[in-house]
């Protein structure tokens, strides 16, 4: 077999190894085993898997276009010029199973004993802690989950992901030590000290519907701190 050729076949063989590997990838919802009070809430739990689910389709069709441009025109192109679309794709491939794995950290350990029932339940209050009256900001979901370092972090909603996409999510990340206390609190309530019309010292003034801006404008911190950009330390 000629050197070209080896390198043709040797890359296709690479590129549907990384299509078997997206195939085996499954959704949360048939293989995570929570008790359903432990469980995401639903809008959380498909925000997640669409997002999820639509980059491997695209990831998919990238492959197979790949695939495809090797046993036609390609198979005549240089094993450099190969070689570099596949390194492409192989980019876009870890960033898959990267953003697989954001998510399955935080889902995963709503099936520990106790844990998840206590992470579903401060779901719910990060989640009361973003609603507020007069329906003119609309607080994305919240999920919660452990983390063994020293310090909390949120990943904020509809803000660009590795690899793109928004997230379609809040990710609350809380120290362990933290489980029981006031600094537990603490990290909670600093999502509903940026969000619109609310400041440090407490609810300001709703504004109108027609004004959506407004409260943000008054907000020294920025519109809401969960949906912004990038992720802030505690």
């Amino acid at each position: 077999m000629a050197a070209a050729q080896l390198a043709t076949w040797m890359l296709e063989r690479e590129a549907r190894a990384m299509l078997a590997r997206l195939n085996r990838v499954k959704p949360f919802a048939v293989q995570e085993t929570m008790l359903p009070a432990a469980a995401l809430s639903p809008a959380a739990q498909a925000g997640i898997e669409r997002y999820l689910i639509t980059g491997r389709r695209a990831l998919r069709r990238q492959i197979r276009r790949y695939v495809t441009w090797l046993r036609g025109t390609g198979s005549g192109a240089t094993a450099a010029e190969q070689q570099r679309r596949f390194t492409f794709l192989r980019l876009r491939f870890n960033l898959a199973l990267s953003q697989l794995d954001l998510f399955s950290d935080a889902i995963t350990q709503r099936s520990e004993n106790e844990t998840g029932l206590w992470l579903s339940g401060l779901d719910v209050a990060a989640q009361d802690a973003l609603d507020l009256p007069g329906g003119y900001f609309r607080a994305p979901p919240v999920v919660c989950y452990l983390h063994r370092g020293l310090g909390g972090a949120i990943r904020r909603a509809r803000t660009r992901l590795p690899g793109g996409g928004e997230n379609p999510v809040s990710i609350i990340r809380i120290p362990r030590e933290r489980m029981i206390g006031y600094l537990r609190d603490r990290i909670l309530a600093h999502a509903r000290d940026g969000a619109p019309g609310c400041g440090s010292a407490g609810p300001s003034p709703v504004a109108p519907a027609r004004t959506p801006a407004g409260p943000a404008r008054r907000c020294g911190t920025g519109a809401s701190r969960l949906a912004s950009v990038g992720a802030v330390d505690l």
